[in-house]
């Protein structure tokens, strides 16, 4: 034994014993410990954590090619047409991919078309979003171009906060933000409105 170093005995106790049992509490505080920091990184990061399912995040039915009309009055007031149709519980919604949206008068006479890479429905209000390279043309040729909008089917409106370009012949119209109806009738750009003439044959 080295000289100057002591036993100490506790009552009871083995000291040896003891200092095992006080290793294997350590040891297990540092497991522990370390199951907690693991799992806390790994909520962090998103890894390896139970997730509940959000409800209707996954559509209830998919189609291709579906057509929807919505009647105003007894009378015909839009015609939706989708090529790939999904279905949503919650909120209850269709979307589609390839849009085309046909705009009929309040005597059942085509008034424009609106064309758009993605679009949705609202099932209660039968209000529409289109989204993607969105093109309204009306029956005169006149043409809207944007990147979203939404058209309102309770005051039959269309409405969007996008870039636009509207083109009617050589002229053409840019600007911010947009109200108008779905037959171009009543355009009007919100901001930064910039009027010019091109060059070439009309609606280039």
């Amino acid at each position: 034994m080295r000289e100057g170093a002591r036993i100490v005995h506790t009552r009871g106790a083995d000291p040896v014993g003891l200092d095992a049992r006080s290793m294997g509490f350590r040891l297990r505080l540092i497991a522990w410990a370390s199951v907690l920091l693991l799992a806390a990184s790994c909520a962090e990061k998103g890894v390896d954590q139970p997730v509940a399912k959000e409800e209707g995040s996954l559509p209830t039915q998919e189609t291709r090619v579906r057509k929807w009309v919505e009647y105003r009055g007894g009378k015909r007031s839009w015609e939706f047409k989708g090529e790939i149709v999904r279905y949503y519980e919650e909120p209850e919604r269709v979307e589609s991919d390839g849009v085309a949206v046909d705009f009929y008068d309040e005597e059942e006479q085509f008034l424009s078309t609106l064309t758009a890479e993605r679009g949705s429905i609202d099932r209660k209000t039968s209000d529409m979003e289109a989204r993607g390279s969105v093109v309204l043309t009306n029956r005169e040729g006149a043409r809207l171009e944007t990147d979203w909008i939404r058209y309102e089917n309770e005051s039959d409106r269309i409405y969007t906060d996008a870039f636009v370009t509207l083109s009617e012949g050589r002229k053409r119209i840019t600007g911010y933000g947009l109200r108008t109806d779905p037959g171009l009738e009543n355009a009007e750009i919100l901001r930064d409105v910039v009027a010019f003439t091109v060059e070439g044959p009309e609606n280039e």
